[in-house]
């Protein structure tokens, strides 16, 4: 089983969004795929789920078994760890979890991966939060590779330095050389502005594998129907980039 991370450590670029739709393209052409909702946030889950009976933080707590906090979907062969965003107070929620046992428990999502093998996962997809901390460290130790979602902007480009900077120091104290980083999605992107192409430049200077995806508002309308992009039917770039993200992790 091939475990993904989608990372970068800021806000609002797309990384549910990405989580989603390669998930989606995946068990579209006959894998079995799991989306783990790593973000106390619960996007993921909110997108594709209108109820669930446990949630992820209950299996790191030890309180329920894997299989039994895996949802499926309105899609065939995705399926999704959820993630409750409701923090009630005295909760063994995610971000109560992430604060006070993560730290602890550096293998814990190793583990959880293993278990998630022997249900027959081809892929296992991590939706991460915009931080990386001991938690994201425990994901990233799981994982064989992290794919980085970033717009064309200044900000973004801070964010992927600031990533790629803080996963090489991560590396270096645990002595690991996964997971690997090679795949950069520049979302949201406008052929039309010129940072685009300087941004682009930079990219594939730096050896990356860059997969563009194009403004669709049709994102934003499946999000709302809890759809992914391939069941509402985005733009021809969008679906053909979504494709070669596929193709690219394969």
């Amino acid at each position: 089983m091939k475990k993904i991370a989608v990372a970068i450590q800021k806000g609002g670029v797309g990384k549910t969004t990405i989580s989603i739709s390669l998930g989606a393209e995946l068990a579209n052409h006959g894998k079995k795929v799991l989306l783990i909702d790593a973000d106390p946030q619960g996007n993921s889950t909110g997108t594709l789920l209108e109820s669930f009976n446990h949630d992820l933080a209950e299996a790191l707590y030890g309180d329920v078994t894997v299989d039994e906090v895996i949802s499926p979907t309105s899609v065939n062969n995705l399926y999704i760890m959820p993630t409750n965003s409701l923090d009630r107070k005295g909760s063994r929620s995610l971000k109560t979890y992430r604060s006070s046992e993560a730290s602890k428990e550096p293998f814990i999502f190793v583990d959880l991966c293993d278990e998630v093998e022997k249900l027959g996962f081809d892929y296992c997809i991590f939706d991460t939060s915009p931080a990386f901390d001991a938690f994201e460290e425990n994901i990233m130790t799981a994982s064989d590779e992290v794919i980085v979602v970033i717009k064309a902007d200044g900000y973004s480009q801070d964010g992927l330095q600031i990533f790629k900077n803080n996963l090489d120091s991560f590396k270096k104290r645990k002595r690991v050389s996964n997971p690997k980083f090679e795949i950069i999605v520049l979302n949201e992107i406008n052929r039309t502005v010129k940072l685009t192409e300087i941004i682009t430049k930079g990219l594939k200077a730096g050896d990356f594998k860059v997969v563009y995806v194009p403004v669709d508002q049709d994102f934003k309308y499946a999000t709302l129907a809890r759809q992914t992009i391939q069941q509402r039917g985005g733009k021809e770039e969008t679906l053909a980039a979504l494709k070669k993200l596929r193709n690219l992790v394969k």
